[in-house]
């Protein structure tokens, strides 16, 4: 089930960070921060009421960050996430992937999504792609 980020997540999902991305994941105060600026646009995953992935978004379709729990991946947890994104946008959406994440990038390739430009030194020390997909015609 999919629903907005309630504060009393804010530990699973810090545990849920720190697990995806161990080498540079976003603060506490980070997350209070887009919780309250983008309250709509904080969607957690629930299975058995306790958050297993999260995604933030721009109302404009910028994914800002996703991650979903190691136990739970592979069975369409961050697809459903980018989906619900893509229901609330018309079907756009753009996220910046570090050059060296083939995973990521396979993942967004299988949803639609296509190289649009390269952000260099993004990262720091790594090139950003940013990859875009638009709205399928009807």
């Amino acid at each position: 089930m999919i629903r907005r980020f309630k504060w009393t997540d804010l530990d699973t999902i810090m545990e849920i960070e720190k697990e995806a991305f161990p080498k540079s994941p976003y603060s506490r105060f980070t997350f209070s921060y887009y919780a309250s600026a983008y309250r709509n646009n904080f969607l957690v995953y629930v299975v058995e009421n306790k958050p297993v992935a999260y995604i933030i978004f721009y109302s404009d379709g910028h994914i800002i960050s996703i991650a979903v729990k190691k136990a739970y991946r592979r069975r369409g947890i961050g697809t459903g996430l980018v989906d619900e994104v893509l229901k609330r946008t018309g079907g756009y959406a753009m996220v910046e992937v570090r050059a060296s994440n083939e995973v990521a990038k396979k993942f967004y390739r299988h949803l639609g999504f296509s190289l649009y430009t390269i952000i260099p030194n993004y990262y720091g020390d790594e090139d950003a792609l940013v990859m875009t997909r638009m709205p399928v015609p009807d």
